[in-house]
């Protein structure tokens, strides 16, 4: 069971004073057998957490007051005391990311060996050594970031309301999102959308990588993101969590090829994809 330390200390961005006592501590080498990775849970994509995992085989009981998480890409700290036995989640809000490449980050901690009685403690070192994103979850919501980033700075999006278009099986849902450049981002594009396990898109739908990339210049456009369900089974709606997150593609010099993030959609806009479901799969 994963231990959530951000629940004894808190998270400083900023400067912070040396931890645990007057004197700062030494620099060593990065302790042997301690191993380190960045990543993120399947609950922390909805909350914007992120955690460094240290994962102790070094043969001695290790305490950790200070993490520093650092890339080109973004840079957080943590605080408290934690022991390390044999491994240890230390969870950290995520800043906003920049555009980069690759999600792993030098990790700067501030640990001691801790002996069999208190008074038995070591002294405090600092170490930096490598924290690895090992299944990519960081570089993937890094590139999230740049593509909303990117976009955002390059034209004002606004998701309209929300409207109905048929009947039944014959109907369609229809969400116009207004792209207003400010010329800021000429090199900037929109890429299409991506549907969702619920919603499928209409084939009228600017769909990524089909469509051809929308330049974020000129006068404002209004193109339509027009959906259909994707299934019918009412147990998917009630177990649905990320059935309305449809990714926006965002084509751009410094932007990963595919690099998307989720079109922000209000809590109204929300309800009326669901309260769409009903009536085209007969279940009213």
């Amino acid at each position: 069971m994963r231990r959530f330390a951000a629940l004894a200390a808190g998270l400083l961005i900023g400067s912070l004073p040396a931890a645990c006592g007057s004197s700062e501590p030494q620099e060593t080498a990065w302790p042997d057998g301690l191993t380190a990775y960045v990543d993120q849970t399947r609950l922390q994509r909805n909350t914007g957490e992120a955690f460094v995992r240290l994962v102790n085989d070094t043969g001695s009981s290790i305490e950790v007051s200070r993490l520093e998480v650092s890339s080109d890409r973004f840079r957080a700290r943590w605080t408290g005391s934690e022991p390390v036995e044999p491994e240890m989640d230390f969870d950290f809000d995520m800043p906003r990311g920049r555009c980069g490449e690759g999600g792993d980050a030098d990790l700067t901690i501030t640990w001691r060996e801790n002996g069999e009685a208190e008074d038995e403690a070591g002294e405090w070192r600092t170490s930096t050594g490598t924290a690895e994103d090992r299944y990519a979850n960081i570089d993937r919501l890094l590139d999230r970031d740049c593509a909303e980033r990117t976009l955002t700075d390059a034209a004002d999006v606004t998701v309209g309301e929300p409207r109905v278009e048929g009947a039944g099986r014959q109907s369609v849902l229809v969400l116009p999102v207004t792209f207003t450049p400010t010329e800021a981002l000429p090199d900037v594009t929109f890429d299409g959308w991506e549907g969702t396990v619920l919603f499928q898109l209409a084939s009228e739908t600017p769909t990524w990588p089909r469509s051809a990339p929308h330049p974020m210049t000129g006068e404002p456009a209004t193109l339509e993101l027009r959906v259909l369900p994707a299934r019918c089974d009412p147990h998917a709606l009630a177990d649905d969590k990320v059935g309305s997150l449809f990714r926006v593609h965002v084509g751009g010099p410094d932007v990963p090829d595919g690099a998307s993030y989720f079109l922000p959609l209000s809590k109204a806009q929300k309800r009326a994809l669901y309260d769409f479901l009903p009536g085209y799969c007969g279940w009213e």
